[in-house]
């Protein structure tokens, strides 16, 4: 185990990795550095030490909107068979716009998952979401009872995964880091955290 500590002018980025190449936990630091940079102001204590700050798969856009672009293809591709129009507009621009909802479909994935973040400190779980502003949902590692690795089809195809949550207290939302890369190795890291804060605690 290879731990790194990374010292900014926001706090300390803890980032451990599992290798025997020194330019590998250079690499990692620098990838968990750069990862906590980004992270909006305030979300993270400077007492905290951040694990992992990883982002949902690019592909996770296209698997939000992969239905509705099917959907909008099969749709267009009727009219332009058929020839149905919307009111007086030609067959052509009836196709496009139709095809144009999936496309924005398509963007506004993108968008949502551009500010989209999961955080793992010494002492809690951070799900951050939202595009105008931050939504933030934390739950103390102490506090979960439970973690799994979930995959659904488009996941096991894609080799991504997602990550369960499951609270002591039945006022905590299950929270899920959904489409995740790794989702194994990053599944570890959060056992591992937790068991650190359990013997802490105990301590």
């Amino acid at each position: 185990m290879i731990s790194t500590l990374v010292k900014s002018r926001l706090g300390v980025v803890h980032s451990a990795a599992m290798s025997d190449a020194p330019s590998r936990a250079g690499e990692v630091a620098g990838e968990v550095a750069a990862a906590w940079m980004q992270l909006p102001g305030g979300v993270v204590n400077d007492s905290e030490i951040v694990i992992l700050a990883i982002k949902p798969s690019m592909l996770r856009p296209l698997i939000d909107s992969f239905p509705w672009m099917v959907v909008t293809t099969v749709i267009a591709s009727a009219m332009a068979w058929t020839g149905a129009t919307f009111g007086s507009l030609s067959s052509a621009t009836s196709v496009q716009l139709v095809l144009l909802i999936g496309v924005a479909r398509f963007i506004f994935a993108v968008v949502r998952w551009a500010p989209s973040w999961y955080v793992l400190t010494n002492r809690r779980i951070l799900t951050i979401e939202g595009v105008r502003k931050p939504r933030i949902a934390s739950c103390p590692l102490l506090d979960i009872r439970n973690t799994y690795v979930d995959s659904d089809l488009i996941e096991r195809l894609t080799q991504l995964g997602s990550v369960r949550f499951v609270s002591d207290k039945p006022s905590q939302k299950t929270q899920t880091w959904r489409s995740i890369a790794q989702p194994i190795e990053v599944h570890r890291q959060i056992r591992r955290a937790i068991e650190n804060a359990i013997d802490q605690h105990s301590m």
